[in-house]
């Protein structure tokens, strides 16, 4: 059997060296997310273009929010980006969390459950719901976090849509 010398930087052959360095910075790599928000947020505004504008009187089109929203995903995009490319790639990215994945399911799980409830229940009732459920399973615990929050995001959301906007709920 014989031994691999070592390299400088502590690397004994091929394997360990792209072990080494699959956790360091790559400026490719800060880039694929803005990139993807870009190309999602301009999917967004033009899918929105698609959206028929119905014959009533109004100051805001049904195309309004999502094209303001596709803009601004577009936007953060474009900073996150110009962001990855003028401070570079300092540091390697953070280690994943412990039940990450978990949390992911969970959210999308009860975001499903969310859309079937909407059915059959009120608007107000559900989304105070999934919001709660929302805060629970990304950590947030007492009063303040599972019953203000989700009461007052709801409250907001539904003086929005249905008081401001019109939108039926």
């Amino acid at each position: 059997m014989t031994a691999t010398p070592e390299s400088a930087d502590g690397t004994d052959d091929a394997g360990s060296r792209r072990a080494a360095s699959a956790g360091t910075p790559s400026p490719g790599r800060d880039l694929l997310a803005p990139a993807a928000g870009l190309l999602a947020g301009a999917g967004v505004v033009a899918l929105a273009g698609t959206i028929e504008i119905p014959d009533i009187d109004g100051q805001f089109s049904p195309r309004w929010w999502p094209q303001v929203s596709g803009a601004a995903v577009m936007l953060f995009s474009l900073a996150a980006g110009a962001r990855a490319l003028i401070v570079g790639a300092d540091e390697a990215p953070a280690a994943p969390e412990r039940g990450g994945v978990r949390r992911i399911v969970l959210a999308l799980g009860a975001v499903l459950i969310y859309g079937a409830l909407w059915q059959f229940f009120d608007f107000r009732l559900v989304t105070v719901l999934l919001v709660a459920a929302l805060v629970a399973i990304g950590g947030g615990r007492g009063w303040s976090g599972l019953v203000v929050f989700p009461v007052i995001t709801t409250t907001v959301l539904w003086l929005l849509f249905s008081v401001l906007l019109r939108v039926p709920v």
